[in-house]
């Protein structure tokens, strides 16, 4: 009777070992790492900050006799618009192109410091005054899966304008009134930023750019008063500071 207990055990302990060999344990799938490649569009909203510099070394347009007089725009405010581009992934790496439009909403304005050589306080000023841009660039990017460091940059149009506003009411000018402006025109934009996939087709992200317009001459001709008729010459340029926040949808 012992012998038949033992053996009907072994036969158990068999039995439950061969069926435990057959049960294999659950696969867990690797999720596929993200593929940054393809198109998107998106929008984006920030805030720049920089300044124009202004040179006058003409005394509202006589001779270049007087006193070289500099001063600073500061200019601030918000700017946003669209963007749209198309991504190229190769491991790691991300290589792309986007374009932008939007407002840039910057404005400034700042009195000419000083005095002429009449001893009379300049009362001319430098002002910037905000207007559309458009950008068009490259970017190369490092990828952890869904989270892409970047680098970018390229070239930046604006029709936002420096202008150079002078009413001449102290003697001796005489009443007279100047008031010209120069679109900002081309210039480049450098920066990088940080891009994560919420989502497979929605991205967030935040990126600092810096923006130089170069230096433009401003010139124009007196309108009234003394000043009538002649030519003036003023120089003035651009830099500007730039953070933002962008949402992009992918395609």
């Amino acid at each position: 009777m012992k012998g038949h207990i033992i053996a009907g055990a072994f036969f158990l302990a068999a039995t439950t070992l061969a069926s435990a060999a057959d049960l294999k344990a659950p696969v867990k799938e690797t999720p596929k790492p993200f593929d940054w490649s393809g198109a998107y569009a998106g929008v984006h909203l920030g805030y720049g900050w920089g300044k124009s510099d202004y040179t006058d070394n003409e005394y509202n347009g006589f001779p270049p006799a007087f006193p070289t007089v500099n001063w600073a725009v500061d200019t601030k405010g918000l700017f946003g618009g669209l963007q749209a581009g198309y991504n190229w992934q190769r491991g790691s790496a991300v290589f792309g192109i986007e374009g932008e439009l939007g407002y840039l909403g910057l404005k400034g304005s700042a009195m000419q410091p000083g005095f002429d050589p009449f001893g009379v306080p300049y009362d001319a000023f430098g002002e910037f005054d905000r207007g559309w841009y458009g950008g068009l660039g490259g970017r190369l990017g490092y990828a952890m899966n869904r989270t892409l460091i970047y680098a970018k940059g390229g070239a930046v149009y604006s029709d936002a304008k420096v202008r150079f506003i002078d009413n001449c009411t102290a003697a001796p000018c005489g009443n007279g009134s100047i008031d010209a402006s120069k679109k900002v025109g081309w210039g480049y934009q450098i920066g990088g930023g940080v891009e994560h996939a919420v989502t497979d087709d929605w991205t967030i992200k935040a990126e600092y750019a810096y923006l130089d317009f170069g230096r433009k001459t401003i010139t124009g001709v007196g309108l009234t008063g003394m000043s009538t008729g002649i030519t003036y010459n003023i120089g003035a340029d651009l830099s500007v500071h730039t953070v933002r926040i962008g949402v992009n949808r992918r395609f």
